[in-house]
């Protein structure tokens, strides 16, 4: 069947309906046939959010596209499309391709190809390369995609454990995943310079406070009272997720509100949330939190409004969004009147900042 027998809009219809993998194989066909798959898919493409690298973590290193969710309009997030969709696997081989192999022209190297039959990835195609050719063909495969999605999707290269090779590449964000062992012990093997998006995992030891560790977008993490006061003092990143098993002093968490409140600090700060335990004494060390921070209030009456933000690296879980936070308790920032809203429970302290202003903030309460 030759696609370019058909009319314009047939060709367009055949093309909606064919896996994303198979239309970046048929990109190769021709340049013509490049063009008009890119232009006949802007819809589709546009849809997509990101495309992860999973090299070290399965079997087979495994590239997928995460499209946008799209959810029912109930307030119910339901998921109605495709989340995951596979595009290649990428194989070291010990030795040359076999007979079953293609090979193609991948951003000026050419690349053994074959076609996966058997699986949940029927029909993705497998790139194989030696050893030797790893970073180089990894490069070129990214090349190609970047070529071909465009550089207004995220690209993530999800890293774990010691299993740490990360590529250099062109608009390629890192997450680390640390399963086994201490994160201080896997930081020490990665470059100074790297700053990362996104790490999970345990820290034991302290890191200076200069270490790029703090910038970090999103962190979520398991510590001791220690290591969770000091995440608390020197973080500079957007999002953060701690695990506490003990409780920990209040001073901590009220010299990180001021230190919000004044300015000094945390200026991208969009979501905390720290999981621990206040003890018997809950109520009062709840009392105790507010009181020393100086939150505001809103009346109990009327229904406050509900903070939520796009997670980082959300696609995990899909859980796009971060917990909301409705609470009538909030603190407003010296220096450009932003506000936060601030909910102590017994095991939780959840903390969200809003884009808006007191006044606009307020506006929102019913």
């Amino acid at each position: 069947m030759k696609l370019s027998n058909y009319p314009h809009l047939v060709q367009k219809g055949i093309l909606a309906e064919m896996e994303t993998s198979n239309l970046f194989l048929m990109s190769f066909v021709s340049k013509n046939m490049k063009k008009l798959i890119k232009s006949s898919q802007i819809k589709r493409f546009k849809s997509i959010s990101r495309i992860v690298y999973y090299y070290d973590i399965t079997p087979k290193g495994m590239v997928y596209i995460s499209v946008k969710p799209i959810f029912h309009c109930t307030g119910r997030w339901t998921r109605v499309a495709k989340a995951n969709e596979f595009i290649l696997k990428m194989v070291e081989c010990k030795e040359d391709a076999e007979n079953d192999h293609f090979v193609l022209n991948i951003a000026g190297k050419l690349i053994n190809f074959k076609i996966c039959k058997k699986g949940y990835e029927d029909y993705c195609p497998v790139a194989s390369f030696l050893p030797i050719n790893k970073v180089s063909v990894i490069e070129s495969i990214h090349n190609c995609l970047l070529n071909f999605f465009g550089d207004s999707i995220e690209y993530y290269w999800v890293a774990e454990d010691d299993k740490l090779f990360i590529p250099r590449l062109k608009n390629l964000s890192v997450c680390l995943r640390i399963r086994i062992g201490n994160l201080d012990k896997v930081w020490s093997t990665l470059p100074s310079s790297l700053v990362l998006k996104q790490i999970i995992g345990w820290m034991d030891n302290p890191f200076k406070p200069e270490s790029n560790f703090y910038q970090t977008e999103s962190i979520s993490l398991n510590l001791n009272s220690k290591r969770l006061l000091e995440v608390l003092s020197y973080f500079q990143g957007r999002q953060a997720i701690l695990t506490c098993s003990y409780s920990f002093e209040i001073r901590g968490l009220t010299e990180f509100v001021n230190r919000w409140k004044s300015g000094e600090a945390f200026q991208k700060l969009e979501y905390l949330e720290v999981l621990t335990s206040f003890g018997t004494d809950y109520e009062f060390r709840q009392t105790q939190i507010l009181n020393a921070i100086g939150v505001k209030q809103i009346d109990e009456r009327k229904t406050p409004p509900s903070h939520t933000v796009p997670r980082i690296c959300g696609w995990r879980y899909f859980r796009p969004k971060t917990d909301p936070i409705s609470s009538h308790t909030y603190v407003v920032r010296e220096t450009d009147n932003r506000v936060a809203s601030i909910s102590i429970q017994q095991t939780t302290i959840l903390f969200g900042v809003w884009n808006e202003t007191e006044e606009e903030f307020l506006a929102l309460v019913k």
